[in-house]
């Protein structure tokens, strides 16, 4: 098998000088490089991934750290992720979390042992902002705020709450729900959209309840347990907003129950995910942009590895209203995208 040296003695260079050709870091003059090429492809030379990688002790890894792969938000943002990775040449490690702290503090170790080259942090647990702060190594916040000096990457969920209020406004609802977490806890910055939806509906006149009882798990008798328990606590409400989970739930539910829909309740998702679409009737969604948080994060933090300075600590990307048949109004707009 050839080696890096076999390569160095037949262009007559230092095996550093062919690493720098390989690698594409630092100087090397142009007729030597395309000596140094000439032999590589003469040889056949195939690098050693991994010994390159030790050699710049780097692992070409970037580990994604999620709080469960089997909620469908997660799953579509690691895929783009794993996607844009393979574009730049790196290979993902994803890390389920399960929302245990443990685990986070497992993943962080792994960092500070050089095991991968940087973390894409979107878990839902938070450790002090010191335990980031001292890593010294690449790491990007995906919708979490970590520490001042760790960048973030977020959509626009002020926005998101203010497209669903208005459209739930707009249907005509007087008694309204909010399904899921509601008070920052995880230091997310999704949260923020429960309190512009709320503030903008109740600022109309109308009712506005927070119903925070989470699943214990992201399976779907887990959600419908819930929505069922929040219609036998509410039977009245005519408008529920939640994540896809829950208005994938809340409309099984009213199915199930002679709930019509949208003439008795009009729903609303939030995240957009493409399981939604198999659903019927098809629910109006507020839509995030997956696939560039995906894009933008790897770019982030594959410049960070490289050394980059990244001046831009917060990075906001817009969010859509994707209006379906759960929602009534202007029944020529259904089919409208805002």
């Amino acid at each position: 098998m050839t080696t890096i040296h076999d390569v160095a003695r037949h262009a007559g260079v230092g095996a550093a000088t062919v690493s720098r050709v390989l690698s594409g870091k630092g100087y090397v003059k142009l007729e030597t490089r395309e000596r140094v090429m000439q032999s590589i492809r003469k040889l056949n030379y195939t690098p050693n991934e991994m010994a390159r990688n030790l050699y710049f002790r780097k692992s070409g890894i970037i580990a994604v750290i999620v709080p469960d792969l089997s909620h469908p938000f997660f799953s579509e943002v690691v895929n783009a992720i794993e996607a844009a990775l393979r574009e730049e040449g790196y290979q993902t490690m994803v890390c389920n979390s399960f929302s245990d702290r443990n685990y986070e503090l497992r993943y962080l170790e792994m960092l500070k042992r050089q095991q991968v080259d940087g973390i894409i942090f979107g878990a839902h647990t938070s450790l002090a902002s010191e335990q980031y702060r001292n890593l010294e190594r690449p790491v990007i916040g995906l919708d979490r705020r970590l520490a001042d000096n760790i960048p973030i990457i977020a959509a626009d969920h002020e926005e998101g709450g203010r497209l669903a209020a208005e459209e739930m406004l707009r249907s005509g609802c007087k008694k309204i729900i909010q399904l899921g977490d509601i008070e920052d806890s995880v230091a997310t910055l999704s949260i923020r959209r429960h309190a512009v939806f709320r503030e903008i509906v109740e600022e109309a006149g109308i009712s506005c309840l927070s119903y925070p009882k989470h699943p214990e798990n992201y399976t779907f008798d887990a959600f419908y347990e819930t929505a069922a328990c929040m219609f036998a606590e509410y039977p009245d409400t005519d408008g529920v907003f939640g994540t896809d989970l829950y208005a994938a739930a809340a409309l099984r539910y009213a199915l199930e129950h002679g709930i019509r829909v949208p003439e008795d309740l009009k729903i609303i998702g939030y995240d957009g995910t493409e399981m939604m679409r198999f659903l019927y009737p098809d629910i109006t969604l507020i839509s995030q942009p997956i696939e560039d948080l995906a894009k933008e994060s790897v770019r982030m933090i594959t410049e960070m590895i490289r050394g980059k300075e990244i001046p831009q600590k917060r990075v906001v990307l817009p969010i859509t209203l994707r209006r379906g048949s759960t929602t009534a109004g202007d029944r020529n707009a259904a089919a409208d995208s805002i």
